[in-house]
């Protein structure tokens, strides 16, 4: 690796680590992400997507992609032509494109990439510790190429911590689930009936509600 990014990389690594730990939001976390390794390698454009249970794609960051491109991804279902990533989360393996207008994997896709000026596209599926395909990372180039040693080592890094920040938000979810509503009915259970009496009561004094 060239000297100097292998502490690149670790400072980057810790700045996640403690965004995850302090309870940011995900899509915080992942937009921090791919800003900082744009910056670190600014021949890439970075993305990361989400995989929810019905295997549907979903932009989770993606700063130096156009809203309108990000957008006209959500809800795409995973497949086995479906582009780099929704390939990547099908087949539960990396995928690399290296030229978006001749692969087949883009037939149906290309016209979203290349008037942006991507011309190839490397996608790696972010798995939970369970095995489960849970999101996509992706470096995207300007240019008709495949990743070189450094972006392999970069992208494992990435990836491993995509994983670490959606396994959280997943567990926090589920955790608020189980505390607050009943697992039966999937109804507000007692403890979260009386934060939404309470909250009510605190910016409504006049309510009629007295402790």
């Amino acid at each position: 690796m060239k000297p100097g990014v292998s502490d690149l990389l670790l400072h980057i690594q810790n700045e996640i680590l403690e965004a995850v730990t302090s309870g940011d939001p995900l899509r915080d976390i992942a937009d921090l992400l791919c800003r900082r390794i744009e910056n670190l390698v600014p021949t890439i454009v970075c993305s990361v997507l989400t995989v929810d249970p019905d295997q549907k794609l979903h932009p989770l960051a993606g700063p130096s992609l156009p809203d309108a491109y990000s957008e006209a991804l959500d809800g795409i279902e995973a497949g086995p032509a479906v582009g780099s990533c929704g390939t990547a989360a099908y087949l539960g393996e990396a995928v690399i494109v290296s030229d978006i207008k001749s692969d087949p994997l883009w037939a149906n896709f290309k016209a979203l990439a290349l008037p942006l000026g991507l011309r190839a596209c490397w996608s790696t599926p972010i798995k939970s510790r369970d095995g489960r395909v849970v999101g996509t990372f992706a470096f995207y180039y300007k240019t008709v190429r495949t990743p070189d040693e450094l972006e392999r080592r970069i992208v494992q890094t990435c990836v491993h911590l995509c994983a670490i920040a959606i396994e959280h938000e997943e567990v926090q979810a589920r955790d608020y689930k189980l505390a607050y509503f009943d697992a039966l009915t999937g109804l507000s259970n007692r403890t979260r009936f009386d934060e939404m009496l309470c909250a009510r009561f605190m910016t409504d004094p006049i309510s009629g509600f007295y402790w």
